[in-house]
């Protein structure tokens, strides 16, 4: 599994409910998800087969900010 965390200018339910159909038809339902409530509107994508650059894309056509923040698991002591 290839989890990647983006941040994102998608602000609300009505940018979610406008890029919902595009996501779902490019990464597959239940693979991505927004944390709205956190400041950098934190978009995590369960990626199989597409790079940062190709889901950054996605979003960057529909005219948001999409920018993929590196991470550690240590962050998250797993």
């Amino acid at each position: 599994m290839n989890i990647i965390i983006f941040k994102t200018s998608v602000n609300d339910l009505s940018d979610l409910e406008y890029l919902s159909h595009i996501l779902d038809a490019v990464l597959g339902i239940g693979n991505w998800s927004f944390a709205l409530e956190d400041s950098d509107k934190i978009f995590r994508v369960n990626a199989k087969s597409l790079t940062a650059k190709q889901i950054s894309r996605l979003l960057t056509d529909q005219g948001f900010l999409c920018e993929e923040l590196p991470y550690s698991l240590d962050e998250f002591k797993i």
